[in-house]
């Protein structure tokens, strides 16, 4: 099986305690082969002969060694125990590393509930196998190899005649192997839309209550609780069939035993001591054998767990970092893309084409009508994703060529879908925000219109937060995590519709904010609310994913193109009698046009 190879190589890197349990294992093995064959010697050479001297010698042998074993057993113990949490603190640290090198793409193809399943449940099974199932297989199996050896040594006919019967031993679970792997994944991925489901109701219980949705959710729930019994049931019979056949088989073979061993003691070819120390040996090879076919359900069901997470590491990052990447200076520069193009999905582009330059310092709008690839450049310049075709450059490097931590540190990108960490509001501003201290925090708090409220909170900016920030309001939320952008000082701050959920003096103050911000460092806004793009350095419209205008505010109106239609419309909209224009001016604020749907 591949995940034999994969425990291996994980176990490679603590050889030490690898060896110790090689070495304990062996003298466990070893005392349990030799204490059946001592009744061989015992029988005829001491209790039929009456020899004390040779009964001492080997009742004093089988003490020792026995006290021996137990010493291994226990250090056997021991170094299994250091040894699997290595494996599985290895296993679990490579996998949440991986997770944190992926992108967009990643997680539009594995939803929340399929990835903690894989860290929760496959995990657990990676766990059981590492640390009980393999090293007991290891270990039965090396029994089972000597004790058979043994069995030859005592009587080779007799244990060819055994190895013929033990077909069926091997047979049926080799049938079943495949029905047994499909009901386990089956099983698994059940377990998957059952926690996406879970998920989903969680995150969304608020829309799930005011819409009533909670009769279509049980009857959800019904069919897929409904589904994990009748795959846990067919999952659980096919086990029983694997672990009952070579028991059954085991039947075969005692008849076997003594049907023939009692034709060899009558033929004279085979003594009562040889018997009997045969048939001790054969029960304990017997009871290693049906220990390893009982250890094929869990065996095959971990083999499953470790082709799931498997697959999450070999997905290999979408936005890899370049082997020689380069540092993104402080003074980063201006930000170019040059045709470039970009599709979420093979047989669509949402961006064709673009070429755009922003000049360091700058204060730059993306406009256009919904779904018209705005969002879809921030992203880009951001890195979340890279082009199809074309160059994305931050101060003359291409963002492919630069190094991940240097592109976070000198660009931050501010979205309208806000999440917050689990923490206190003080925790959540500050985060990895450097030098950054208390009077700073509290005057990026000021500047977005957040500090009297959290001051009015009976533990201030001490106030926990609750994971994704639920515990706060849309409002909240958005200007904490726009204080949290200024604190980081980044050379370069990409914004996405970060005012949508703001009232009007919170939205007043953050466009106060970004003209005081003006020439510190470039700022770039994604935004359907045209008043607010109106000031800013140069604007550029987007439409069916191409850039159709550029120009400032009244260089756009006076052309009369797609910006001053979608102003026109949305002056329509908050000032249906009055004009939309005031002397080719931005209207007035409180005459702010509103977004466009």
């Amino acid at each position: 099986m591949k995940f034999v190879k994969t425990v291996l190589r994980y176990m490679s890197g603590a050889r030490g305690w690898l060896g110790l349990v090689l070495v304990c294992m062996a003298v466990e093995v070893g005392y349990t082969v030799a204490a059946p064959l001592s009744l061989k010697y015992l029988v005829d050479e001491a209790f039929l002969p009456k020899n004390a001297p040779v009964f001492v010698l080997i009742l004093s042998l089988l003490i020792g060694c026995g006290a021996l074993n137990i010493l291994a057993a226990l250090g056997g113990d021991y170094g299994i125990g250091k040894l699997s949490g290595e494996v599985i603190r290895r296993l679990r640290l490579e996998l949440f590393a991986h997770l944190q090198k992926q992108s967009l793409p990643f997680y539009r193809r594995y939803q929340a509930g399929d990835l903690v399943t894989r860290f929760i449940s496959d995990m657990a099974s990676m766990e059981t196998v590492v640390r009980g199932s393999f090293p007991f297989t290891v270990k039965e199996t090396l029994s089972m190899l000597l004790g058979l050896a043994m069995l030859f040594a005592i009587e080779w006919k007799l244990t060819l005649a055994l190895l013929a019967g033990s077909v069926l031993l091997f047979l049926g679970p080799k049938l079943l192997q495949r029905r047994a792997e499909a009901s386990n994944a089956s099983y698994k991925e059940a377990q998957e839309r059952f926690a996406n489901l879970i998920e989903e109701r969680v995150r969304g219980h608020r829309t799930i209550q005011s819409l009533h949705q909670q009769p279509r959710f049980q009857q959800l729930a019904h069919r897929h609780i409904r589904e994990l019994f009748t795959l846990g049931l067919r999952l659980h019979v096919t086990n029983a069939l694997m672990e009952r056949l070579p028991l059954t088989s085991l039947l075969l073979l005692n008849g076997i035993l003594l049907g023939y061993g009692g034709y060899l003691i009558f033929g004279d070819e085979l003594t009562v001591g040889g018997f009997m120390a045969f048939f001790t040996l054969f029960l304990s090879v017997g009871q290693a054998v049906s220990n390893l076919t009982l250890l094929i359900p869990s065996l095959i069901e971990s083999s499953v767990s470790f082709r799931r997470v498997g697959e999450v590491l070999d997905h290999s990052p979408d936005v890899p970092e370049a082997a020689d990447a380069a540092e993104l200076p402080a003074a980063i520069g201006s930000l170019r893309m040059d045709g470039v193009s970009f599709g979420y999905s093979d047989d669509a582009d949402q961006l064709h084409e673009v070429s755009l330059q922003i000049e360091a310092g700058s204060y730059v709008a993306f406009v256009g009508p919904s779904g018209s690839g705005k969002s879809t450049a921030l992203q880009l310049l951001a890195r979340l994703q890279d082009p199809r075709r074309g160059t994305v450059a931050a101060g003359g490097l291409d963002l492919r060529r630069v190094s991940e931590a240097s592109l976070r540190r000198g660009v931050t990108l501010v979205t309208q879908d806000t999440f917050l960490f689990s923490g206190t509001i003080r925790e959540n501003l500050l985060l990895d925000s450097g030098e950054a201290g208390e009077e700073e925090m509290l005057e990026a708090a000021r500047q977005v219109n957040l500090h009297a409220v959290i001051a009015s909170w009976p533990a201030g900016y001490d106030t926990w937060v609750q994971p994704g920030g639920d515990s706060l309001s849309g409002g909240e939320r958005q200007r904490l995590a726009i204080a949290r952008a200024l604190l980081r000082k980044p050379a370069v701050l990409l914004l996405d519709e970060v005012t949508s959920a703001l009232d009007p003096v919170s939205e007043a103050a953050v466009h106060q904010l970004l003209e005081r911000q003006r020439g510190s460092r470039t700022i770039v806004s994604v935004t359907h609310r045209l008043a607010s793009a109106a000031g800013a350095d140069r604007i550029y419209v987007f439409q069916e994913g191409r850039i159709v205008e550029s120009g400032t505010h009244e260089e756009l109106l006076s052309r009369r193109g797609l910006y001053r239609t979608l102003w026109d419309k949305q002056a329509g909209l908050s000032r249906r009698n009055e004009d939309t224009m005031n002397d080719g001016k931005p209207i007035p604020r409180e005459a702010d046009p509103a977004g466009v749907s």
